[in-house]
């Protein structure tokens, strides 16, 4: 079995995660998958004689997104941190357009409340929201086609279907009913406030990522583990379930565990913020990057 890290791009909420997940498992080979929405990325444990890195690389892809190997000795913090960059950029720069947009159309809807109405009100409205609904828009259209491809439905696909329709009815009235009344504004606004609250999200993100990325530097980036009677130093990525490891008095527990043999008391202040040492015996858990004092 082999567990190898992948970069998702293109995930627009936690649905499009669990989407991934389900097709991991539905390849033959992979034996566990778990796709994070958060950090955007993925953890996949296969079997190398059926399957391999480059096919489920395809397998991400073929549901509509992207992926990229997160090699040995990469930064995973780094790529993912310049992921939520590009992510942030993009919302902040969709916001901006929708903005420019969408303010004077609600100028106009406000004039329109007040019975201040001019001729060419309702073309005005209806040249000022396009951009919106299919520029800004654009990526709800495109989350909604790939959720509709995997028999699925999300976020994407209730704010395409709801300002779709809310855009297309009001071209209807502004051709014959115009007297009726559109709602070019609401589906413009509508779009223009959930891309601030994606951008929003993206920032959320990151703030999120900063502090995981500090929790993780407080880990070590090796264990000693006991295989055959023999001790080997691997990357506590490679730490599989099962896996004895042996903590030397002073060093830190590489990954969450559970005692097998020996006593010991652990410092868990960066856990607990309790400064006094906690004695652990045989059965009981440990949680990774706390201190082995002795033993």
């Amino acid at each position: 079995m082999k567990k190898t890290h992948l970069q998702i791009s293109g995930m627009h909420c936690a649905s499009c995660a669990t989407i991934i997940t389900k097709a991991f498992n539905k390849t033959d080979g992979v034996k566990e998958a778990s796709v994070n929405y958060s950090t955007a990325s993925a953890t996949v444990d296969f079997d190398e004689n059926k399957t391999n890195e480059q096919n489920l690389i395809e397998v991400v892809k073929g549901k509509g997104y992207g992926a990229e190997i997160l090699k040995e000795g990469t930064n995973r913090a780094a790529e993912q941190e310049k992921l939520l960059t590009k992510e942030k950029e993009f919302y902040r720069r969709m916001f901006f357009i929708g903005l420019i947009f969408s303010t004077p159309l609600l100028i106009l809807m406000v004039l329109e409340w007040v019975a201040v109405e001019f001729s060419w009100h309702h073309y005005a409205v209806w040249f000022l929201s396009t951009p919106v609904q299919f520029y800004v828009g654009w990526q709800f259209y495109k989350g909604t086609w790939h959720a509709l491809r995997n028999k699925s439905a999300n976020m994407d696909t209730l704010i395409a279907i709801g300002t779709t329709a809310a855009y297309f009815y009001s071209v209807f009235t502004v051709l014959f009913f115009a007297s009726i009344g559109q709602y070019f504004e609401v589906s413009a606004i509508l779009i223009t406030l959930v891309v601030f609250g994606k951008y929003l999200e993206a920032n959320a993100k990151g703030k999120t990522s900063e502090a995981i990325k500090k929790l993780m530097n407080l880990a070590p980036k090796t264990a000693t583990v006991i295989k055959n009677g023999k001790e080997h130093k691997i990357s506590i990525d490679h730490v599989q379930i099962g896996d004895i490891i042996l903590v030397r008095p002073g060093e830190k527990i590489p990954v969450d565990g559970i005692v097998i043999d020996g006593e010991s008391s652990i410092d868990e202040s960066m856990v607990t913020g309790e400064s006094i040492p906690v004695e652990k015996k045989k059965g009981d858990a440990v949680i990774g990057a706390t201190i082995n004092k002795h033993g």
